[in-house]
């Protein structure tokens, strides 16, 4: 992986990472003290999902200690380059995030990755289309906490028909995307904040076509669905990151 700048609206310029070949599969030690340089996909404030780029695997990297110390920062956005140092944090392995990894500190960030390679990558990442595939290898919209054993992925990403996809309110303070993939249609709970909030300003007009384009910054294309947090014994599929590539 090599970098190089381009100019940049804003003052001072910004850095673009070339991405070399990923070797899909290879094996990674997760070790404390290894650095991983990652493509983020969904900067979440308290863990983010992203690709290894020497692997392809998907990771789900979280401050260390219960306590979120020290934080992952602000200011970061989905085809961000970081790198990440891995720390033991003590936490034992969660069924439910299997990908999960401690950051030994705040991550570096090497710049941003070029469209057209990331969509390559993600393309290459995505879950095929096929009668009867399923989300994260089960029906429904979650998944009984006590069924997860660890060796089923709690992250899956999913080519989609951008004319498929329509984002809207539920209550208040949620928001759902609906979506069509391999014959089934699909409602999910939107974690990812920019969208949700974009999604209740909207309220009660859906985002659809080039309105939700215009908020994503690009015709979405991919869609990041991931385990949210244990409720009630389940663990909830939830919409991490709309990827408008």
């Amino acid at each position: 992986m090599s970098t190089d700048r381009q100019p940049s609206a804003a003052v001072g310029r910004v850095r673009t990472v070339r991405l070399g070949r990923v070797h899909l599969g290879t094996p990674r030690q997760r070790r404390s003290g290894s650095i991983l340089d990652c493509l983020v996909l969904a900067p979440g404030p308290e863990e983010w999902a992203a690709v290894d780029l020497a692997s392809g695997a998907f990771v789900r990297a979280r401050p260390p200690g219960p306590d979120g110390e020290p934080p992952l920062g602000r200011g970061w956005q989905a085809l961000d380059v970081a790198r990440i140092e891995i720390t033991s944090d003590g936490e034992p392995l969660d069924p439910a995030r299997p990908e999960a990894i401690a950051c030994g500190d705040s991550p570096i960030r090497l710049g941003r990755a070029r469209r057209g390679a990331a969509r390559r990558l993600l393309r290459r990442l995505a879950s095929p289309e096929r009668p009867g595939a399923t989300l994260l290898a089960s029906h429904g919209p979650s998944i009984p906490y006590v069924d997860l054993d660890g060796t089923t992925p709690s992250l899956m990403l999913i080519a989609v028909a951008p004319r498929s996809l329509e984002a809207c309110s539920r209550g208040s303070d949620d928001a759902v995307l609906a979506f069509s993939w391999s014959g089934g249609t699909h409602q999910l709970p939107v974690a990812e904040d920019r969208l949700r909030r974009a999604v209740l300003a909207a309220a009660p007009r859906p985002l659809s076509g080039s309105r939700l384009a215009g908020v994503l910054g690009g015709k979405p294309s991919l869609v990041l669905v991931g385990l949210g947090a244990v409720r009630g014994g389940h663990t909830p599929k939830q919409v991490l990151a709309v990827l408008g590539l």
